[in-house]
């Protein structure tokens, strides 16, 4: 198969999924909203890191987010760092919502292949979209497992002292290993940073 090939199952997957977003009360945008902010860490709860996350403008962004807090999917709430800016968070509501995201046809699907099939799909596709990212003016978004600024480790202890010995490097607090497979806006592939801290 060439890689013309392989790159237009791509998109056509990603048009099914798409198109089973308009099943329901909230249109793709919205599920791809709500999708966001269930997943992102307390960083990136914010419309700036959703508009970076789709690429999109701001105004875009705000639009599905106002919609998903007008029908009690989303809350505003102020940050308590600083009392001007935002972060938003999932309601009951809106995780009752994601329980029944269509896009879980697509999760299914995955989870039919065996372990090493997912592993090696999630590297190639992690790979091709570091390197789509790399040639636009796109931002890295991943998770805290795979970034560069990860320090520490998980350990097994049965206390959550013992358990959680993460740290993000970039802001100097602690990560529970639970938050460790959230998306964050501050994502730094590992292969961008070399051991001394700097970029490649």
């Amino acid at each position: 198969m060439s890689a013309r090939e392989t790159a237009e199952l791509l998109l056509l997957v990603g048009r099914l999924v798409q198109a089973d977003g308009y099943d329901g009360e909230l249109s793709p945008a919205q599920w791809m909203a709500l999708r966001f902010f269930a997943r992102a860490n307390s960083f990136s709860q914010t419309p700036s890191a959703f508009a970076e996350f789709q690429a999109t403008t701001r105004g875009t962004a705000s639009q599905a987010i106002k919609a998903l807090e007008a029908g009690g999917y989303l809350v505003r709430q102020r940050s308590q760092a600083d009392g001007r800016s935002v972060t938003l968070r999932l309601t009951d509501k809106g995780h009752e919502a994601v329980a029944r995201d269509p896009f879980e046809v697509l999760v299914r699907a995955v989870d039919s292949l065996d372990a090493h099939e997912q592993a090696a799909m999630r590297d190639a596709l992690h790979h091709v979209l570091t390197t789509v990212a790399a040639n636009g003016a796109h931002p890295h978004f991943g998770v805290c497992q795979d970034c560069a600024y990860l320090g520490g480790e998980t350990n097994c202890g049965s206390t959550r002292a013992n358990r959680s010995a993460l740290e993000c490097l970039l802001f100097g607090v602690t990560i529970e290993p639970d938050d460790a497979g959230l998306l964050c806006v501050h994502f730094q592939p590992r292969s961008e940073r070399r051991e001394d801290g700097h970029r490649e």
